[in-house]
C-alpha cells in the first residue's frame, strides 16, 4: 500500500527544488553543500521526506535562502515594507500601533 504524502512535505520540497533550479544547481551540488545527499534531497524535493529543523537550517543555508521562505513561501513585497516601517517606530509607541493593527484586523474578520 503507498504511503500518502503530507501536504506540507509537497509544498516545502517544491520550496527547495525551486530554489535550487533558480540557482541552477543540480541535486549533487545541493547536497554537497548542505551535507545531505542527492538521495534525499530528491526525497524532500518529491515530498516523499519530512525536514527536521536541522535539515531547514542546512537547506536554507546552503541555497541562502531564509528557513521562513522554505517553509511558508516568499514574503509578499508589502510585508517587507509593513516590517521595515514597523521597526522604526520608537518601542514606547510600538505596543499602540500594534494595537491599532490589532483593532483593524478584529473588525475585517
Amino acid at each position: 500500500m503507498p504511503r500518502t504524502l503530507k501536504d506540507i512535505n509537497i509544498e516545502v520540497g517544491t520550496r527547495v527544488k525551486e530554489n535550487r533550479l533558480a540557482q541552477k544547481l543540480t541535486r549533487e551540488e545541493l547536497a554537497q553543500l548542505s551535507g545531505y545527499t542527492a538521495n534525499f534531497i530528491q526525497e524532500v524535493e518529491r515530498g516523499r521526506s519530512g525536514l527536521s529543523s536541522e535539515s531547514i537550517r542546512a537547506l536554507s543555508l546552503a541555497l541562502r535562502v531564509s528557513a521562513d521562505t522554505l517553509l511558508f513561501g516568499e514574503t509578499p513585497e508589502e510585508f517587507s515594507f509593513i516590517v521595515q516601517n514597523l521597526k522604526k517606530i520608537p518601542p514606547q509607541k510600538r505596543a499602540h500601533v500594534l494595537k491599532i493593527i490589532e483593532e483593524a484586523v478584529i473588525c475585517t474578520q
